[in-house]
């Protein structure tokens, strides 16, 4: 009789093919962290835009062109919070996808519905397609690739007109309300 000590290594190596509770367990732990990055997301959005308009209203009361200047982080921030979030989320929901495909749960993915959102949709598969996909082409779908290629996304477009409107109001009062800058 072999006297191994149990660690933490020998116990935890999994040999044979997961079973359907572990998989279970795992896709409501990728299903959970989507959830709390989509609640991050929110939550930062909600205060980035209170603490901006909140700048921008300032300036203008007081006069002052570089509090409008400063509200400019805010947006710049938002869109770093979200590409942060998004390059998280994406590998998870695929993750999610082939997981349910692994359980057999082909009517109404959670996964096909995350993936089919057009702030994460992979470019070049219309919307409902990717339920109709067949295993082989599920594992080929790469929603965790590079985040410049996510850039051009309706999204982050809304953020780069929100930092342009934010550098505009702050030329607009230096210039045509004649503010000081500080």
């Amino acid at each position: 009789m072999l006297n191994r000590p149990v660690g933490y290594p020998s116990f935890m190596v999994a040999r044979d093919a997961p079973d359907n509770e572990s998989l279970r367990l795992e896709l409501q732990e990728a299903i959970a962290m989507v959830r709390h990055l989509t609640s991050l997301v929110t939550q930062a959005g909600g205060f980035i835009t209170t603490a901006d308009v909140v700048l921008i209203s300032y300036g203008f009361a007081q006069k002052l062109a570089g509090i409008i200047l400063l509200a400019t982080v805010f947006p710049i921030s938002l869109l770093i919070i979200f590409i942060v979030t998004s390059s998280m989320g994406r590998p998870l929901i695929s993750l999610i996808v082939r997981i349910e495909r692994k359980l057999l749960v082909r009517e109404d993915s959670l996964g096909a519905t995350l993936a089919a959102h057009p702030a994460i949709r992979p470019i070049g598969i219309a919307y409902g397609d990717i339920e109709k996909l067949d295993d082989e082409k599920v594992r080929e779908i790469d929603l965790s690739s590079s985040t410049w290629r996510w850039l051009g996304r309706p999204i982050p477009i809304i953020l780069y007109t929100a930092i342009a409107s934010h550098l505009g109001l702050f030329v607009v009062a230096l210039t045509v309300f004649h503010h000081r800058f500080m």
